[in-house]
Parts: C-alpha cells; structure tokens; sequence
C-alpha cells in the first residue's frame, strides 16, 4: 500500500513565487492542513495489519520534509524519515526562487501542440525528464506493489507516480489528456485488490 500525499500550502504561494524547486516552508495555514491530513491518515493505520514495515519518504525541499515530519508524528513512526530529491517537482531552473513577475522574463513560450520536450526555464526540465526522473528514483527505491510506505510529495510527482501506477507512460497520458486534482495536503492510495488488480483506493482525500 502507498499512500501519496501533496505537501500543505507553502510560502511560494503565499508570496507569490514560483514552485518548482524553489525550496519554501509551509505556511501557518499550511501546516494546520497537514495536521488535519495527519488525523485523517491515523485514523486510516489504525487497525490495518501491514505486510511489511512502514516507510515514509519525502522530497528533500523543505515543504514536503516539514509536511513529513507532521505526519510522522501523528502516526508515532519510529522509523527514519527517508528524503529524496527524485521526489522534487518539476525543476524550474533559473526560475527557482524568483517572484512570479520576475519569471515572465526568462519563460520561453512553447509551440503549439504536445510540449513534452519543451523547458520552460533555463536550466530546468521537460516534461519528459521530469517523468523519467521520478520513476527512475522510485524503482530504485521503493517497489509500489510491496512496500507499505508514506510517499511526502509534489502534485506533479504525484501525476507521474499514478500515470505509472495505471500503466501509463507521460507519452500515453499527454496524449488522451489525463490528470487528476491533487490538493494542498491531500491524499491518495495505491493499493493491490483482492483480485491483484492495481487499484486507486482513494482520490485526493482531505
């Protein structure tokens, strides 16, 4: 079982700056978010027998490690937080760190049509290096279909971990048009069903 979680608002929302890896922290508002996300998911281990141990792991920027921490916390995990930073979202580069307003001026405007191998900002990742990255790391490091773990993450690694989950490569998911709503600490399972069915358990819960 793996449960998916978006980190809680963070200050790059609050202050107007670009995600990506602009490495912010979570708001106040942001954190209250995570405790009641971390309720919820305790509520949800109570009772369950695992397989195997639990694991929890997070993307290294500081938004996911705190909405992490929040959670391991409310599940009393004794283990290790385990951080990564194939769990980051999309890289934006030159555009790390900068307002919003600031961006604008080094955005390079894609082509019509599919924009899998554009880069958006000097030195950050298209969309396809970014899918590659994360699913490259993940089976380095976590088997989906046999671990029990927390995964602390980014919306968009988060669309990349389900359109892997249900078969997908980005190629296939672009083209019939797929995404999901992930909410700011929100939730979603992965789970295999009794008939050994790759299963989306729950959706963007909050």
């Amino acid at each position: 079982m793996i449960v998916l979680v978006r980190h809680g608002e963070a200050t790059h929302h609050t202050q107007r700056l670009t995600g990506g890896w602009t490495d912010s922290e979570l708001t106040g508002f942001g954190i209250r978010q995570m405790e009641r996300t971390a309720y919820h998911l305790r509520g949800y281990f109570q009772g369950k027998l695992l397989t195997s141990p639990l694991r929890i792991l997070t993307s290294d920027l500081r938004r996911s490690r705190q909405s992490a921490e929040i959670v391991a916390r409310a599940l009393q995990f004794a283990g290790e937080i385990e951080n990564f930073e194939f769990l980051r979202e999309k890289c934006n580069g030159e555009a790390a760190n900068l307002s919003e307003e600031e961006a604008k001026k080094i955005y390079s405007k894609p082509a019509p049509g599919p924009q899998l191998d554009h880069r958006n900002y000097p030195g950050g990742e298209t969309r396809r290096e970014f899918f590659h990255r994360t699913i490259q790391g993940l089976d380095k490091n976590l088997d989906l279909t046999k671990d029990n773990a927390v995964v602390v993450t980014h919306k968009g690694t988060i669309h990349n971990i389900l359109f892997h989950w249900l078969g997908m490569d980005i190629d296939e998911a672009v083209q019939k048009n797929i995404s999901f709503s992930i909410d700011a600490a929100s939730y979603t399972i992965l789970d295999i069903n009794r008939w050994g069915e790759r299963s989306v358990d729950r959706l963007n819960c909050k």
